[in-house]
C-alpha cells in the first residue's frame, strides 16, 4: 500500500511538472509564431511602399532590407515549429496522464521532459492548476472528456483564426498584385529598380502562400473537429471501448497537430466567451 501511495504521489509530481513545461513550451512557440506574423506584416509594409518610390537606391535598399527580413521570418518560423512540435509531444503524453492510471513509465515521462526548451523554473511559472476542467476519476470516462474540453475549444478557435487568417491573406494579396502593377509600370525604368521590385514581388508572394496554407489548415482542423460530438455520443453509448477511444484521440491529436498554431490574440480575446460556452455544454451534456 505504501508503494502504491508512494507511486500515485509521484505521477500527480511529474503531470503538474510535465503541465507547466508543456504550458510553458506552447507560450515560446505562441511568442515566435506572432514574431513571424510581425516579420510577414513588416515585409508586407516594406513592399507596399515601394509601389510610391521612384528613387532607384531607396528601391534597393528596401529591397535588401526585406530579403533580411524574410531570412529572419524564415529561421523564427523554424524555431516556432520545432518548440511546437515538443509541446505537442507534452500535449499527448499530458493527456495520457491526467486521463489514466499509471500509463506513462517515469523513463518515458523523464525522456519527455529532456525535449524542452523552455526551463523547470519558466514550467513552473506556467503551471495551471486548473488547466482540465475535468473532476472524474481517471479512466477512460475522464480521458474522453479531456479530450472533449479540448477538441471544443480548439474547434472555435481553429474557426476564428481561420476567419483571422483569410482577412490577412486578402491584404497580403492586395499588396502582391499592387507590386506586381508598380513592376510592370517601371519595366522600361532602371533595372535596378525593375530588379527590386520583382524580388519584392517574389517574396510578398512567397509569404502570401505561407498564408494561404495556415487559412486551409485552420479551416481543415475547424471542419475534422466539428464531427466530434458525434463520435464522443457514441463512444459514450458503447461504454467507452478502449479501441474506439485510443482511435479517436489520435485523430484529434492529428486534426491539432496539422494546423499551425491559433492566430495570434485570438484565444485572449475569446476565452471568457468560450469558458462560459464550455459550462453551458457541460451542463446541458451532464
Amino acid at each position: 500500500m505504501l508503494h502504491a501511495a508512494e507511486g500515485a504521489s509521484r505521477l500527480v509530481v511529474e503531470a503538474k511538472i510535465l503541465e507547466g513545461l508543456t504550458n510553458a513550451e506552447f507560450g515560446k512557440a505562441e511568442k515566435l509564431f506572432t514574431w513571424s506574423g510581425r516579420a510577414q506584416l513588416t515585409l508586407a509594409v516594406l513592399s507596399a511602399v515601394t509601389v510610391f518610390v521612384s528613387d532607384t537606391t531607396v528601391t534597393l535598399l528596401l529591397a535588401i532590407l526585406a530579403a533580411v527580413i524574410f531570412a529572419g521570418w524564415a529561421y523564427a518560423d523554424w524555431l516556432y515549429r520545432a518548440s511546437r512540435a515538443q509541446a505537442e509531444r507534452g500535449r499527448r503524453a499530458l493527456l495520457v496522464v491526467e486521463g489514466l492510471v499509471g500509463t506513462v513509465s517515469p523513463g518515458e515521462i523523464r525522456d519527455i521532459e529532456s525535449g524542452f526548451t523552455v526551463t523547470k523554473e519558466q514550467g513552473e511559472r506556467a503551471h495551471n492548476p486548473e488547466f482540465f476542467a475535468s473532476t472524474k476519476e481517471k479512466g477512460k470516462e475522464r480521458l474522453l472528456e479531456l479530450i472533449e474540453e479540448s477538441a471544443f475549444y480548439s474547434c472555435r478557435l481553429y474557426r476564428l483564426s481561420a476567419a483571422s487568417t483569410w482577412r490577412k491573406l486578402v491584404v497580403y494579396g492586395s499588396i502582391c498584385f499592387g507590386l506586381f502593377v508598380s513592376t510592370v509600370y517601371f519595366i522600361d525604368a532602371a533595372k535596378i529598380a525593375f530588379t527590386s521590385r520583382l524580388a519584392l514581388v517574389v517574396l510578398i508572394f512567397l509569404i502570401s502562400q505561407e498564408v494561404l496554407g495556415s487559412a486551409r489548415d485552420y479551416a481543415r482542423a475547424h471542419l475534422a473537429l466539428s464531427s466530434t460530438q458525434a463520435r464522443i455520443r457514441a463512444i459514450r453509448a458503447a461504454g467507452y471501448p478502449e479501441g474506439d477511444l485510443l482511435v479517436f484521440m489520435g485523430d484529434y491529436n492529428s486534426a491539432v497537430e496539422g494546423a499551425p498554431m491559433m492566430a495570434p490574440g485570438v484565444y485572449k480575446k475569446n476565452a471568457s466567451h468560450l469558458d462560459e460556452l464550455w459550462r453551458r455544454h457541460q451542463q446541458a451534456t451532464g
